[in-house]
């Protein structure tokens, strides 16, 4: 019995997706793509099973298989289109005084301030 939506048309479509996000970074310039690191991810893991963070009996499960399994497609298709590929740390990115800020400043929602965050990571990482 499969979880959700079938996995093969599934995976179609996440990975047209991906094709279409990565030529979208190749045609604006993008050299690096920053990404959050899938092994700290398999230790946040179990951080949000034992706190228990379920809104599903499966929320935890579909929420570690699905971001690692998207990350490391994105990782592989990337060299495809000459594009590098940085791992950040994800922790703090959603709970720190400077995301917040973002919020509040830019007008972007959680997710986005976070991926603002990490992106501005790479670059202080990159060219400094």
């Amino acid at each position: 019995m499969a979880r959700g939506y079938p996995r093969r048309r599934a995976w179609s479509v996440i990975g047209t997706r991906i094709h279409e996000m990565l030529r979208y970074a190749l045609n604006h310039g993008v050299a690096t793509i920053a990404l959050e690191n899938p092994e700290v991810l398999g230790y946040l893991k179990f951080a949000w099973i034992k706190s228990g963070d379920r809104k599903h009996e499966n929320y935890n499960y579909k929420k570690a298989v699905f971001r690692n399994s998207v990350i490391e497609r994105v990782m592989m298709k990337a060299p495809l289109y000459g594009l590098n590929t940085k791992f950040v740390d994800p922790k703090g990115t959603t709970s720190s005084k400077e995301h917040d800020e973002v919020v509040e400043r830019i007008g972007l929602d959680r997710h986005t301030a976070s991926a603002y965050l990490i992106a501005l990571e790479v670059f202080k990482n990159i060219y400094s």
